[in-house]
C-alpha cells in the first residue's frame, strides 16, 4: 500500500461545503483571515455581495425620503473602495458626510443605517473597537466631547461635484403655472436689450452726414434750388444676447425655471439670441429651444443634454466655448448671461479667466446665481470673490419670478459702468448673522459654510 503525497486529503462535507454556493439573500460580512494562514485566491463574491449591500442601502434611503444624488452615491462607492471602514462606526461616518445634504433627514437616516447594518447580522463578524482607540465619534448620536452636528445649508457647495454623467432628463416639469409670468418675460426682454449703431447708414430725418443723392434730386426738381437738406444716420439695432445656462446636479432643482427663462428671452429676440448650457460639457440648445411652444421645446433640449444633474466643470466649459471661434463672435459685443452657482470644484483659476475674456468680450456680462437670492448670500467663495472684479452684475435668480424681477434690473446695470458689481456695497446681513465666516482646508470661504 502506497503512502499518501502532498497535503491531507478533503472530507466529504468539507467538499461540499466548498461547492456550495453563497446565500444572496444575506447581507454581505466583512471577515478576517487567521494571521498565519497563507493569502487565499481572490474571490469576486464577497465584494459582489458588499457592493448590492450597499446598493440596497442606498434604495432604502431614497424609499425613506432621504434625497441621495447620483454623483453622491458614486462618492460613497469611491470612498469605501479606496479606503475600507474598520467598524460600522467609520461606515457610518463615510455615509452620513457623503450622502446626507439636510440635517432634517438624520433620523430617518439613523433608521435606514440601524436596519441595514446593525440589524442585519454585519456586527456579529466585525468586532467592536477597544475603548480608547476608535477616534470616530459614536453614531449614536453626540456624546460629551462630541462636537454639535453642523447644519448643512443650500449653496456650502456640498452638491458640486466633478463626476461626468452621461443620460437625459425630463426638463418640462412646471406645466403651465408660470403661464402669466412667462407672458410678462416676452415681453420685458424686448425693452431692456440693449442696442449698438448699426454699420449700414439709412435715409433719416436728421443725422450726421448730409444725403447728397437725395438733395441734388430733390433741387433738381426745384429748377437746382436746395429747399430741403436730406440725411443718412445709422440706426440702432439690438445687440446679441447670450446665455449659458448651468445645469450641473448643484442646480438640479433650478434646471427647469433657467431653461423657461432662457425660452422667453428667446421668443423675444428669436434673430439675436443664443443660448448654450454647461455642466461637464458644453451644449448649443438655441435651435432645440426655438419651439414656439415651451413644453416642446423643452423636451427637445432634454433630448439633446446629455450631462444634467452631473458634476460642474464651469472652467472648463467656458474655456471650451472661448475655443471655437464662431462661438466667440456671438460673444463679441453682446450683453452675456452667466446662470450658475458659481461653485468650481478643483482650480477656480481656469474659470476666472474664462470670465475676464468674456468680459473684455461682451458689452455688458451678468452673472445670474440662485444663491445670491438669499439675503445672506456674499460672494466670498475663492473663485467667486476672484472673478468679481470682472462681472457689471451679481444678481438672483432660481425661478421665473426672479428673473423677471432682474430682466426689469438690466437698463439700470446696462446704464452703469463697467465692472460694477465689485463696487456694490451689499445689504447688510440679518442680526445674528455677522459671525465669521470658516476657512476650509482648500482655503475656500462662503457664508453658507463648508464648500
Amino acid at each position: 500500500m502506497s503512502e499518501p503525497t502532498g497535503g491531507a486529503e478533503r472530507s466529504p462535507d468539507a467538499s461540499h461545503h466548498a461547492e456550495e454556493p453563497p446565500d444572496a439573500s444575506q447581507p454581505a460580512t466583512f471577515a478576517k483571515e487567521p494571521p498565519g494562514d497563507p493569502e487565499p485566491a481572490t474571490d469576486p463574491r464577497p465584494a459582489v455581495l458588499a457592493a448590492g449591500h450597499l446598493w440596497g442601502f442606498l434604495t432604502a434611503l431614497r424609499a425613506e425620503g432621504v434625497t441621495t444624488a447620483l454623483p453622491k452615491q458614486a462618492d460613497l462607492l469611491r470612498v469605501v473602495g479606496a479606503s475600507p471602514p474598520r467598524d460600522l462606526t467609520t461606515l457610518y461616518w463615510y455615509a452620513r458626510i457623503t450622502l446626507l445634504h439636510d440635517i432634517g433627514e438624520l433620523a430617518a437616516f439613523d433608521r435606514v443605517f440601524t436596519a441595514w447594518f446593525r440589524r442585519g447580522g454585519l456586527p456579529d463578524a466585525v468586532p467592536p473597537p477597544p475603548a480608547g482607540e476608535s477616534d470616530v465619534p459614536s453614531p449614536q448620536g453626540p456624546g460629551e466631547d462630541d462636537p454639535a452636528p453642523r447644519e448643512v445649508l443650500p449653496g456650502d457647495g456640498v452638491e458640486a461635484s466633478t463626476l461626468s454623467t452621461y443620460g437625459r432628463r425630463d426638463f418640462d416639469t412646471d406645466g403651465d403655472r408660470w403661464r402669466s409670468v412667462t407672458r410678462a418675460l416676452e415681453a420685458a426682454w424686448p425693452a431692456v436689450l440693449p442696442s449698438a449703431p448699426s454699420r449700414r447708414r439709412r435715409p433719416a430725418r436728421s443725422g450726421d452726414r448730409l444725403d447728397v443723392r437725395r438733395v441734388w434730386r430733390r433741387a433738381h426738381r426745384h429748377d437746382g434750388e436746395i429747399v430741403e437738406l436730406r440725411h443718412r444716420a445709422r440706426p440702432p439695432r439690438p445687440r446679441r444676447l447670450l446665455i449659458l445656462v448651468d445645469v450641473s446636479g448643484s442646480l438640479r432643482r433650478h434646471t427647469p425655471g433657467l431653461l423657461r427663462l432662457a425660452h422667453t428671452a428667446l421668443r423675444a429676440a428669436p434673430a439675436r439670441t443664443e443660448v448654450f448650457t454647461f455642466g461637464t460639457r458644453l451644449t448649443r440648445i438655441t435651435s432645440a429651444l426655438s419651439h414656439p411652444h415651451p413644453g416642446r421645446a423643452l423636451r427637445a433640449v432634454s433630448e439633446l443634454v446629455t450631462d444634467a444633474d452631473g458634476g460642474t466643470a464651469i472652467g472648463a466649459a467656458l474655456h471650451e466655448f472661448l475655443g471655437v471661434p464662431r462661438f466667440v463672435a456671438l460673444a463679441r459685443g453682446a450683453l452675456v448671461i452667466v446662470i450658475s452657482d458659481g461653485l468650481e470644484r478643483g482650480d477656480c483659476v481656469p474659470m476666472v479667466r474664462a470670465t475676464a475674456r468674456l468680459s473684455r468680450l461682451g458689452h455688458r456680462l451678468v452673472w445670474w446665481s440662485p444663491l445670491a437670492c438669499s439675503p445672506t448670500y456674499r460672494p466670498v467663495t475663492r473663485a467667486m470673490a476672484a472673478q468679481l472684479p470682472h462681472l457689471d452684475h451679481l444678481g438672483g435668480v432660481r425661478d421665473l419670478a426672479t428673473g423677471l424681477a432682474e430682466v426689469r434690473r438690466l437698463p439700470a446695470v446696462l446704464s452703469g459702468p463697467r465692472r460694477a458689481a465689485a463696487r456694490r456695497p451689499h445689504p447688510p446681513l440679518p442680526t445674528g448673522t455677522d459671525k465669521p465666516l470658516p476657512r476650509t482646508e482648500a482655503g475656500d470661504l462662503h457664508a453658507g459654510g463648508i464648500r
